[in-house]
């Protein structure tokens, strides 16, 4: 068992500070609850783990976001780690998990929100997204509606109100959210960032993934919202849904804290530390999508080097022939696959990343 792993397994046994009672509202499991964050009124030099009040239910009953919070001894930037606003995207909450555990909060310099878990109502449904019991049931994006608006729209809007106002307005100067590709794709360790905002592009090297994608945004997502708002946010993928990646995990856990050593949050590690890889760059994908139903047998891997035409994948009928060969149009890297053998019309097979020239696409296109 890996040191880091022991320290998050004590992190459930340890001693929670006492909350401040301006914002404590009532206890779940011995874990205080809360309506509203203020990082500036929690004492220095200590670890706080809280339940946050997020979206009352069609029962009355409410859904309640595990939120852990180390305020270091001295002030220094505020870095928001979010995970799991897709229900299904698992393992950025390990990292949040290990990361928060590992932090020395005498030694920290400045604040760290830890959310392993944002949307407890994907999660519980094992779904990428917020389930609406209105009208008979729907489905919301969380990553589309923020920053929401907690007094109207439906359910998963309010949510996303409740979040951007009462949990991280005002405590936030760096975000890094967490995803993994959807069920059923794959991504390598990938990070979209906006390099047109100052500080951006610092967070996506510190972490140091396999690639960078140069991106504009979209509007609604965490990180473009925050963008919007001038505090440099990038999206962190991390591989798979529905499991957890631990060599992922820890190059991710790694990253996080290169990245509040590059922002002066810790100090530099004592050792030499090893020598980086150089992340791929693109600033353009291109998806290769089914065009038929039926089961696909790729012919590349991800993070495989690929020349306009080569073969991608084959796709067949249920009794085996074959309906059609994919090939790449363009060359490029893979970026993402579509991992389980059954697809249909429309959906992934193949993401390719590369470089566009164009001046129109040199901040992402």
């Amino acid at each position: 068992m890996t040191p880091l792993i022991q320290a998050a397994t004590m992190l459930a046994l340890a001693a929670i500070a006492a909350p401040d009672a301006a914002i404590a509202q009532d206890m779940l499991g011995g874990v205080p609850v809360i309506d509203k964050l203020d990082v500036n009124t929690l004492p220095r030099g200590k670890l706080t783990t809280y339940w946050f009040k997020a979206a009352e239910t069609n029962n009355g009953q409410w859904l309640y976001v595990p939120v852990i919070v180390a305020r270091g001894a001295e002030d220094g930037k505020r870095l928001l780690l979010n995970s799991g606003i897709h229900g299904d995207e698992l393992n950025g909450i390990r990292v949040v998990q290990l990361v928060m555990a590992d932090i020395d909060v005498t030694k920290l310099k400045g604040t760290v929100i830890g959310i392993p878990g944002l949307n407890v109502s994907g999660s519980l449904h094992a779904n990428r997204q917020m389930y609406l019991s209105a009208d008979g049931g729907a489905l919301v994006d969380l990553n589309r509606n923020m920053p929401g608006d907690e007094a109207k729209g439906n359910n998963g809007i309010r949510f996303d109100g409740r979040v951007w106002n009462r949990l991280w307005a005002g405590n936030v100067d760096l975000v890094i959210d967490m995803h993994t590709q959807s069920t059923g794709t794959a991504y390598p360790l990938y990070v979209w960032a906006d390099v047109r905002l100052d500080g951006v592009q610092k967070i996506a090297e510190a972490l140091n993934p396999d690639v960078i994608k140069y991106d504009p945004g979209d509007k609604g997502t965490v990180e473009t919202e925050f963008d919007r708002a001038k505090i440099p946010a990038v999206t962190f993928e991390l591989g798979r849904a529905k499991t957890w990646q631990h060599d992922l995990i820890l190059r991710a856990v790694s990253g996080i804290n290169r990245v509040m050593v590059a922002e002066g949050m810790l100090a530099p590690p004592a050792a030499t530390p090893a020598t980086l890889q150089k992340p791929f760059i693109g600033n353009e994908t291109t998806s290769i999508n089914a065009s038929s139903g039926g089961f696909v047998e790729l012919h590349v891997a991800l993070l495989d080097k690929v020349t306009k035409g080569q073969s991608l994948a084959t796709q067949m009928n249920p009794f085996g022939a074959v309906v059609k060969e994919y090939t790449a149009p363009q060359d490029g890297l893979v970026l993402a696959i579509g991992d389980e053998p059954t697809r249909e019309p429309g959906s992934l097979i193949v993401r390719l990343i590369h470089w566009n020239p164009q001046d129109s696409c040199k901040q992402g296109c």
